[in-house]
């Protein structure tokens, strides 16, 4: 398997914690996609599952639905993205994946990456410190990954 990178540029990480904060009030889980240009690993924009799915984070967990893919897939083909990662938060300091999190990956294709923020993204700074970062192998196989180590390369720009 090829090496996967991901480049975040800052100011759309913190844009985007902001935003997981907000939307998750400090007390249930929020998610989002980030988007790259076709041919790039380097994240343009970012979509919050409940602009996608407004029912997605009702339940206090993320559940996301098929006609939040539709819509996703829409913006993906109009604007020429691709989804390279997505990202949820956990409550407390874990950023382990839970069960679910292991058998529906978001994008359940060999190189994604999913990104697990603790404490419901409000304690989360401009870094990748205590991120879960997990890359998707295929058949329900993931690997843990490190920040700048490993076969994952992520890089707020």
């Amino acid at each position: 398997m090829t090496m996967s990178r991901l480049e975040i540029p800052v100011l759309l990480w913190w844009r985007m914690i902001q935003q997981l904060r907000k939307r998750g009030g400090g007390e249930h889980e929020s998610g989002t996609f980030l988007l790259a240009k076709t041919h790039s690993r380097r994240v343009s924009r970012f979509i919050c599952y409940d602009d996608l799915d407004e029912t997605a984070l009702e339940s206090g967990i993320v559940t996301f639905h098929a006609r939040g893919f539709v819509r996703l897939w829409d913006i993906c083909q109009k604007e020429r993205l691709k989804v390279v990662a997505d990202v949820h938060t956990h409550p407390a300091g874990w950023t382990g994946q839970s069960e679910s999190d292991r058998t529906h990956p978001m994008i359940a294709k060999a190189g994604h990456i999913a990104l697990i923020l603790p404490h419901f993204a409000q304690r989360t700074k401009r870094s990748l410190n205590g991120v879960g970062i997990y890359e998707y192998l295929g058949n329900h196989a993931w690997k843990t990954c490190y920040a700048k180590s490993g076969p994952v390369k992520i890089t707020l720009l």
